[in-house]
């Protein structure tokens, strides 16, 4: 499923927001993707590492990796949790 800025998503904890940023993973220390790629869109089959920033709070707002979407706009996400790094 592709995940793109301003899609509202929700989480494995219950939060729910719109996708303000997408970061992937370019090192396999990086798992959050900080270091990484700055992304529009992302599909979820590709099974990359990174995370988004999505919602807004008095604090700025959440973040959570890729494997912790649990919908997108409504949508169940099913993400292959097979470590490609190995």
């Amino acid at each position: 499923m592709k995940i793109k800025i301003g899609d509202t998503i929700t989480d494995n904890r219950g939060r729910t927001g719109k996708v303000k940023s997408i970061g992937i993973a370019t090192d396999k220390n990086d798992i959050a993707g900080e270091m990484g790629l700055n992304a529009k869109e992302y599909d979820t089959d590709l099974n990359y590492t990174g995370a988004i920033t999505f919602g807004d709070t008095i604090y700025g707002g959440f973040w959570t990796y890729f494997m912790d979407i649990r919908a997108v706009n409504n949508q169940e996400v099913k993400i292959d949790l097979t470590d490609w790094i190995g």
